[in-house]
C-alpha cells in the first residue's frame, strides 16, 4: 500500500516520521503515557490496535523469560507501511515499532528502554473495492481462525522445526506476528528457486503436513474438514461472484498470450480447449477420496516463504495462511514448484523434490511420535500426477500478478480503478505493457501459457483428481 494512505480516516494527518532513506511516510502514532490523542488520530489508530491490545502482545512477546524479574512498560508506539512495495496481494502490511521500558526488580540495576517491531497484516482500507473483495473471500477471516483455533492444536503434539512465524495477536481483520526482517528472514520474490531454496521450502511444507496429520490424530477419527469446516473452506476457486470474474480474467490473458506470442492460433482450438479443462481448479474444492488429505497451505508464490540467510543450510517460513484447503500431501508440493521454479529445473528434479518431501514428513513425524498409519512415497507421486495441470493452471492465474516488481504492483493495486480493472476486467493491458519492459517477466508467463496451453490440448489423456 502507499505510504501516504495507511488508512481513510487518516489521510490528512500532519505528523510525519523520517525513514532512514530520506522519505517522508505518514505514521499513526501514540503519544507518551502522560500525553492524550486528538480525536482523529486516536480513532484512526483504534481502528486498527488499541493500547491497551498492543500491551497485551509485548507481554505474549515477551513471556516468560524477559518479564520474570522485570517490570515492562510501554512507552509509546507507532504504525508505519511495512514497505514501500507491493509484498501481498490479500491484505495491507504494516510494522508496529513499541517502545518499552523495563525496570529490573534489582532496584540497583538501570532501567533499560527497547524498541521491538512487529507485522501488522489489515484490511487495505484505502481501496474500497480491494477491501470489499477481501471480505468476500473470506479468506482474512480464515487466516485469523486458523492461528486462534487449529494452529493450538496443530503445535500440542509437534516436535520439529518452526514452520511458520509466531502470532502474538488475532482478533477481527488485524494480526500482529513476529517481525521476522528481525531474526534474519526475507523472501525472494520473483527468483526461481534453485535446488537448495528448493529444498528448504519442501522441508518446511513436509512440517506443516505432519503437523496436520498430528492434529487430526487428536480428533477421536474424525478428519479436519469435519471439526473445521471454516478453516479449509475453499476460498479462491468459485463459480460464482467475483471470485469467477477473477479466474475468467486470468484465463483470458492465456488465452490471449498464447495466441498472440505462441503459436496457438485461433484455428487449433486451443482457446476452447483452456477454457474447458481449465476449470478443473475448481475441484480442488473437494477433499481426495483415495488419499490422505492435509490442511494444506494453496497460496505457495515466492514472496509466501521468507528464508534465512544461510547459504548452506536455509531454513524456510510460510506466511499467509488466507487460501487454506483440505487436500492430497501432493497438492502444496507441486504447486511450489510451479509457482518458483523453471520448467526444465521440474524436469530434471520434481522426482528429487518429492522423495526429500516425503523423507521430512517421515522423519517429522518420527520426532513427534505420530501413531497413524505413515503416508507413502508412491502416494506422493501418484499425487503429484494427478496435481499437475490444476497447478499448471494456478500459475497461469497467480504468475502474471506475483511476478511484478513490488512498485508496479503497488502502482496498479493500491489505486481503486486499476485494482478493479485488472483483477476483473481485462489485466491484458498491465500485463502486455509490463511484459514489453522485463524480459523476464514476459519469459516466465510465456513458458508458463505454453505448458497451460500443450497440457489443455491433451487433457483427456491427463490423471484425474481422485
Amino acid at each position: 500500500m502507499s505510504g501516504e494512505t495507511l488508512f481513510e480516516p487518516a489521510t490528512n494527518l500532519n505528523h510525519i516520521e523520517i525513514q532512514p532513506n530520506g522519505r517522508e511516510i505518514s505514521v499513526i502514532e501514540s503519544v507518551d503515557v502522560k500525553g492524550s490523542h486528538p480525536p482523529r488520530l486516536s480513532e484512526a489508530f483504534d481502528r486498527v490496535l488499541k493500547r491497551t491490545e498492543v500491551e497485551l502482545l509485548v507481554r505474549r512477546f515477551l513471556e516468560p523469560t524477559d518479564t520474570q524479574n522485570s517490570n515492562v512498560e510501554l512507552v509509546k508506539y507507532h504504525l508505519r507501511p511495512y514497505s514501500t512495495e507491493k509484498i501481498g496481494f490479500l491484505g495491507s502490511h504494516l510494522c508496529l515499532v513499541a517502545q518499552i521500558r523495563t525496570a529490573n526488580r534489582d532496584e540497583s540495576a538501570p532501567e533499560e528502554n527497547r524498541e521491538i517491531s512487529f507485522f501488522v497484516k489489515t484490511l487495505p482500507w484505502d481501496v474500497p473495492s480491494q477491501a470489499a473483495y477481501i471480505e468476500e473471500k473470506g479468506c482474512f477471516k480464515k487466516e485469523a481462525q486458523f492461528y486462534e483455533k487449529l494452529v493450538p492444536l496443530m503445535m500440542r503434539k509437534y516436535r520439529g522445526k518452526q514452520w511458520s512465524p509466531n502470532c502474538y495477536f488475532v482478533k477481527r481483520n488485524v494480526l500482529v506476528f513476529e517481525d521476522l526482517n528481525e531474526r534474519g528472514f526475507a523472501s525472494r520474490p520473483r527468483q526461481l528457486f534453485d535446488e537448495k531454496t528448493a529444498r528448504a521450502a519442501m522441508a518446511c511444507l513436509a512440517r506443516l503436513h505432519a503437523s496436520s496429520l498430528l492434529a487430526e490424530e487428536q480428533l477421536d477419527g474424525k478428519t479436519l474438514a469435519e471439526v473445521f469446516p471454516d478453516q479449509v473452506r475453499e476460498s479462491e476457486y468459485k463459480r460464482d461472484g467475483r471470485s469467477y470474474e477473477w479466474y475468467s480474467n486470468a484465463m483470458d490473458l492465456a488465452i490471449h498470450i498464447a495466441q498472440r506470442d505462441l503459436g496457438f492460433t485461433k484455428n487449433n482450438d486451443c482457446s476452447e480447449a483452456i477454457l474447458s479443462a481449465s476449470k478443473i481448479v475448481f475441484d480442488l474444492a473437494t477433499p481426495s477420496t483415495s488419499k490422505r488429505n492435509v490442511l494444506s497451505h494453496g497460496d505457495l508464490w515466492s514472496s509466501n516463504l521468507l528464508f534465512n540467510k544461510s547459504e548452506d543450510d536455509p531454513q524456510a517460513l510460510l506466511v499467509d495462511f488466507q487460501l487454506t484447503r483440505y487436500s492430497p500431501l501432493a497438492h502444496d508440493p507441486v504447486q511450489l514448484l510451479h509457482l518458483t521454479t523453471s520448467r526444465s529445473f521440474r524436469e530434471a528434479k520434481q522426482k528429487a523434490m518429492l522423495e526429500y518431501y516425503h523423507a521430512c514428513l517421515v522423519e517429522t513425524l518420527k520426532i513427534s511420535s505420530y501413531e497413524g498409519k505413515v503416508p507413502e512415497l508412491e502416494e506422493v507421486m501418484q499425487g503429484a500426477e494427478e496435481q499437475k495441470y490444476p497447478a499448471v493452471v494456478a500459475a497461469a492465474i497467480f504468475l502474471p500478478t506475483v511476478l511484478m516488481d513490488g512498485k508496479t504492483g503497488a502502482k496498479i493495486m493500491d489505486n481503486t480503478d486499476s485494482y478493479e480493472h485488472y483483477y476483473f476486467r481485462d489485466r491484458k493491458p498491465f500485463v502486455d505493457e509490463i511484459m514489453s519492459r522485463d524480459e523476464e517477466y514476459a519469459q516466465r508467463l510465456r513458458e508458463t501459457f505454453r505448458e497451460l496451453a500443450e497440457l489443455s490440448l491433451i487433457a483427456d489423456t491427463l490423471p484425474r483428481l481422485t
